[in-house]
């Protein structure tokens, strides 16, 4: 015979409690309140079914009537089916653009907003936190808005969706593994958020990507030829003063870059008061926190005292930002720029220990740090400057520079070895070896 499951709201009065006397049912006391609860499963000593006492955990009597009805409805398999269904139905509703802000969110949290949360921008999309629309589409949501019927919500995002997704991608080998492990961390949050039972990314094969250096630097005629272009450089619709002063801030930046060995993003922060007074540039990376210290040439310190401002310009406490506009913006707008500069420069590739790659401006980095290495410059001091924590991320970043460095290391020593004088007797030097 089925049993009949019921809760009463009590009140548990305390010693002090002023209530106690208007009993167990006196609502206004802000004392515990417990539910008193029958579902005919526990019998008192002669074996007859007796009620239960357990806590509804807090001292509102309207929160412990929700905890009696949410009681009541576990013994109930039809809402609590309901109640299943519901979980699914809301499971399979989170938006990919709440997704995709809620993550980016989390990112930053755990990050600060870095260069690796710039790539899952770039990757996923710019989603404005607040009202969660698409400030700017990225890869994931410009492949969106091609499909018919567009996916709306997450769960809508299928394994071979994701597949097809990526299929449209035209990375670098390298570039593209490390993408597809920024889309698979997102699926991986959105399966540990219930948004789906499972991530549509845990079953696709990895990206595999050749082996190898991926460094390119710009050769002495290169740079020079980069330097030379500066001057050729006047864009269209520019204000009259930005004009005049166009060159000497294409070329404070372009400098800093390479004598710095700043990334681009870090390089746009710039402030004049990282410069102490014994010429040494002290300042953080934006990717990973990590202090980099660099003597800079007295050339660029003097081109870095006074950057003419352009229309715009946030002022002289950050010569390279613009008012009313973002971080991410200002340094797409120097990439741009020196990209420019490349081209006009003939610069179309530069060749790595495998292929040969379009020039960017991570390549002044390690045009910096090689050229660091070919000056006789040792690792540690190269990975001080470059802000890496470890001189073993240097040497993997540099590796078949440092291999060149030491290879010539060897070849110098073994020319000083062949002028040793040989001995006059070298039977008695081989008597000696033989008889160890």
């Amino acid at each position: 015979m089925e049993q009949t499951r019921t809760a009463t709201v009590i009140v548990r009065h305390g010693l002090g409690c002023s209530d106690r006397k208007k009993g167990s049912d006196y609502r206004k006391c802000n004392c515990r309140k417990s539910l008193l609860v029958y579902d005919g499963t526990k019998r008192n000593r002669k074996g007859f079914r007796t009620n239960s006492l357990i806590s509804a955990h807090t001292r509102s009597w309207e929160k412990a009537e929700d905890a009696r009805k949410a009681w009541l409805d576990e013994g109930d398999p039809v809402k609590m089916r309901l109640k299943q269904l519901e979980a699914v139905e809301a499971q399979q509703q989170v938006r990919i653009e709440d997704g995709v802000a809620l993550y980016i969110a989390d990112m930053i949290s755990r990050l600060s907003d870095n260069g690796t949360v710039a790539m899952a921008r770039s990757l996923l999309g710019h989603v404005d936190p607040i009202t969660k629309e698409v400030t700017r589409a990225g890869h994931l949501f410009t492949w969106l808005d091609k499909q018919v019927p567009r996916p709306v919500f997450i769960a809508d995002l299928t394994p071979s969706l994701v597949t097809a997704w990526r299929a449209t991608w035209r990375f670098g080998d390298l570039t593209a593994a490390n993408r597809w492990t920024i889309a698979k961390g997102f699926f991986n949050f959105c399966e540990a958020q219930g948004w789906v039972d499972d991530s549509p990314a845990r079953k696709l094969k990895r990206l595999t990507f050749k082996k190898g250096s991926r460094t390119a630097i710009f050769t002495d005629e290169q740079y020079d030829a980069i330097l030379a272009a500066v001057s050729e450089y006047e864009p269209d619709m520019i204000s009259e003063a930005t004009r005049e002063s166009w060159q000497h801030r294409i070329m404070a930046f372009l400098e800093l870059m390479r004598w710095s060995g700043m990334d681009l993003v870090d390089a746009v922060e710039f402030t004049p008061d990282l410069i102490g007074s014994d010429g040494v540039l002290r300042y953080r990376r934006q990717k990973t926190g990590i202090l980099a210290t660099i003597p800079l040439p007295e050339r660029l310190i003097v081109l870095l005292r006074d950057v003419p401002p352009e229309r715009d310009s946030l002022g002289s406490s950050h010569p390279f930002r613009r008012k009313k506009s973002s971080r991410t913006w200002d340094t797409q707008i120097w990439a741009q720029r020196l990209r420019t500069l490349f081209a006009m420069a003939g610069i179309e590739s530069v060749q790595t220990d495998q292929r040969l790659r379009r020039p960017h401006t991570k390549m002044l980095r390690d045009t910096f740090a090689v050229w660091h290495l070919r000056h006789g410059a040792k690792l540690h001091t190269v990975a001080k400057m470059l802000g890496h924590s470890k001189t073993t991320t240097t040497e993997r970043s540099y590796l078949p520079w440092v291999k060149e460095l030491e290879e010539a290391h060897i070849a110098d020593a073994r020319k000083s070895l062949a002028q040793m004088p040989k001995p006059k007797d070298m039977n008695n030097v081989v008597a000696i070896t033989s008889g160890r």
